[in-house]
């Protein structure tokens, strides 16, 4: 057996086995038990390569550690543009229903003194029918 162990995460910062990992470090060999080996080999996001990892290795994850990120933070900027352009989407369409509730309360309040015009018009028109006389 080797007398280290060097484990290449491909999500630095990821925890496992009670440890948060760098994208690349080198444990002493007896750091990790068995089980604990077998589970970051069966993890995509490990690597594990007994000995220390030649510098090329280490360089080639953290290159593609980056890109990742690069990748991920295009897609935040991305969904960061789109969520400004819905909100804007969103204030004009709260400012359009602001105007069209306003618009509402106009129009009832128009039906409502309606509603007492024509009511008035059926009392005079009902009075004026019971004091007119008929020929």
């Amino acid at each position: 057996m080797a007398e280290k162990i060097t484990i290449i995460c491909r999500q630095p910062g990821m925890r496992r086995a009670g440890v948060q990992h760098p994208a690349s470090a080198t444990y002493p060999a007896d750091r990790w038990s068995k089980e604990q080996l077998k589970a970051f080999r069966d993890d995509a996001s490990f690597e594990v390569i007994d000995g220390e990892a030649p510098a090329a290795t280490t360089q080639a994850a953290l290159i593609a550690v980056r890109e990742e990120l690069k990748g991920k933070d295009d897609a935040l900027k991305s969904a960061t543009d789109e969520m400004a352009s819905l909100k804007a989407e969103l204030e004009k369409a709260q400012g359009n229903l602001d105007d069209r509730t306003q618009e509402i309360e106009g129009l009832k309040k128009t039906v409502s003194e309606r509603d007492a015009e024509i009511k008035a018009l059926k009392e005079a028109a009902e009075k004026a029918a019971k004091t007119t006389p008929k020929k």
